[in-house]
């Protein structure tokens, strides 16, 4: 049987994870506030448009991971960015700000984004009037309540646009937020369950991103358990003036026995203006090699 494979399109962490995921994976990039979950994902997105755009790296990285003749190379189609709360321009912006020209371009040119912000804040005290004149909340399709009726637009959102794509959900501590207070706690996890057992149908990458420590410690482990995968990004005190970034995958189906034969344990991550995001060293299990 053959079997897909995703690179993340981060050269030096697919050379560590045996050329990348699993096709068909719901990847849960959980982190700190700024540890590298959010660039993880941004950075992933664009290399992953250039790959699928660059014919001699595409025969090469096709080259390596179909060498086996067990796994072939499968490449998104196109971006699919969800958000809650933020505006196209905002991601934009932000990729702007921190990354070479070519990422926003990339971003701006190859990316179906979907705001869902009026449904998010349709419950909420801030005014509408806050919100841009296209997003002004239409109380009409609202009477449902609006958590329900985000749920029902995300899942028609998903099944028209996920198959073959690369999705980026911003964020699910976002959308665990919203659907709380109406929505039963068994339907929302059984919901990204679901979630996790279609992306196989559609043969995509869904990357959500997800806010360590907001939730109690046994609904932010039931909503990771419904991930394939869980990266964990985190910040450690290297010295009294120096913190370092850290990824670290805490589990992931079809790739964990392959890291623990290699014992990977932690990565050493950085984000520069220049390349976005990149694995710098490797921390070995007991300091293996």
């Amino acid at each position: 049987m053959e079997l897909g494979k995703i690179p993340t399109g981060i050269e030096s962490l697919d050379s560590l994870i045996m050329g990348g995921i699993p096709s068909g994976s719901f990847v849960m990039l959980v982190g700190e506030v700024g540890a590298g979950n959010v660039e993880f994902a941004y950075t992933s997105a664009v290399k992953l448009v250039n790959l699928k755009n660059d014919p001699i790296l595409h025969a090469s990285v096709k080259e390596q991971i179909e060498r086996d003749g067990v796994e072939y190379l499968v490449v998104p189609e196109k971006i699919c960015y969800i958000s809650f709360t933020r505006s196209k321009n905002d991601v934009l912006k932000e990729i702007a700000r921190s990354f070479p020209p070519q990422f926003a371009r990339v971003f701006r040119d190859n990316m179906f984004f979907k705001d869902f912000s009026s449904l998010y804040y349709s419950g909420s005290v801030a005014p509408a009037s806050w919100l841009s004149n296209a997003e002004k909340i239409d109380l009409s399709v609202l009477k449902g309540g609006g958590s329900k009726k985000l749920l029902e637009e995300l899942i028609s959102f998903l099944d028209a646009n996920a198959p073959h794509n690369l999705v980026i959900i911003d964020s699910i501590t976002n959308l665990v937020r919203a659907c709380s207070d109406t929505v039963e706690w068994f339907d929302l996890v059984s919901f990204l369950s679901m979630l996790q057992r279609v992306s196989k149908r559609w043969d995509c990458l869904i990357y959500g991103l997800m806010t360590a420590n907001i939730f109690e410690p046994s609904k932010e482990t039931e909503i990771l358990d419904c991930g394939d995968g869980i990266m964990v990004f985190d910040w450690y005190i290297k010295s009294t003036f120096q913190r370092q970034q850290t990824m670290y995958v805490k589990k992931f189906r079809g790739l964990m026995p392959h890291m623990a034969k290699d014992n990977l344990a932690t990565f050493e991550t950085n984000v520069t203006s220049l390349d976005g995001f990149n694995v710098t060293n490797v921390k070995r299990i007991s300091g293996k090699r």
